[in-house]
């Protein structure tokens, strides 16, 4: 299953910062799926980058965070985990993809005081590297895996 987490500064997720600078952390989070929505692969054309119907997607606060060292300095970091290694999810398609969501944080996030770096992962979930589901799990269990 995909996943789309969002790590936020602690402290920018409350009222207060929300009224003082106008950032929303949960706005955002709902860009970035909208974003994931509108993904395409290349090869075969039109195909979606995902199953959008099982995106699960998360805002985690990050605590003392800081950019070099400067407690001032903070940072947004998006991590998309795509799900399961699908033919045609090449490196160049999760660059690009990585590319629009990072453009969509950019977009949302102009003139955030304080806002030092925006990064942005995407990864395929390779299933042999100790990867598993709850469904995958309950298969093994009831023995229909």
């Amino acid at each position: 299953m995909p996943h789309l987490r969002l790590e936020v500064p602690a402290e920018w997720l409350g009222p207060e910062f929300r009224a003082a600078t106008g950032f929303d952390a949960e706005k955002l989070l709902g860009v970035l799926v909208q974003t994931v929505a509108g993904l395409r692969m290349g090869e075969p054309p039109g195909v979606t980058f995902i199953n959008l119907s099982n995106l699960k997607h998360a805002i985690i606060p990050v605590h003392a965070a800081g950019v070099g060292g400067d407690p001032a300095k903070r940072f947004l970091h998006v991590t998309l985990a795509a799900g399961n290694d699908t033919p045609g999810r090449t490196a160049e398609v999760r660059c690009r993809a990585a590319e629009a969501l990072g453009d969509a944080v950019d977009a949302f996030t102009a003139g955030l005081a304080g806002l030092a770096s925006v990064t942005v992962h995407v990864q395929d979930i390779d299933r042999t590297r100790g990867y598993s589901t709850t469904t995958e799990r309950k298969k093994t269990r009831d023995g229909t895996n």
